[in-house]
């Protein structure tokens, strides 16, 4: 179970090789998208219709974690802990909960938090 961040996916869509190798040996595996990520990604300045297109077919064999009172609760404890970005508390979070582990480009922001189980690609 592994639980996507806005890098990852955007790294893997623009054909990086480790990104794409992570997901062809996990091809199989249980993912989570946090519904921040899909924001976030959907905004990235250089996404062109085919990868928009591309992303929402993918994420809708994804599983889709929702903003709810726990993981807002959890991401603002982290936040004030850990002094980090709002939707990387969120994305955090989320992958907490879930207790899934979180795949990132960006480990410095989230190697700080304890109990948070990362992979970099």
């Amino acid at each position: 179970m592994f639980v996507l961040d806005t890098n990852a996916l955007i790294y893997y869509t623009t054909g990086d090789k480790v990104a794409v190798h992570f997901f062809d040996t996990h091809e199989n595996s249980l993912l989570y998208v946090p519904s921040i990520v899909v924001a976030e990604y959907l905004s990235y300045p250089s996404l062109t219709p085919e990868a928009m297109a591309a992303f929402k077919q993918f994420t809708s064999q994804a599983i889709i974690l929702n903003l709810d009172f726990s993981s807002a609760e959890l991401a603002a404890a982290i936040k004030r802990n850990y002094k980090i970005k709002l939707d990387d508390a969120i994305i955090a979070a989320s992958s907490m909960l879930v207790g899934s582990i979180l795949v990132t480009r960006n480990i410095r922001d989230f190697k700080k938090i304890k109990g948070l189980k990362l992979i970099e690609i």
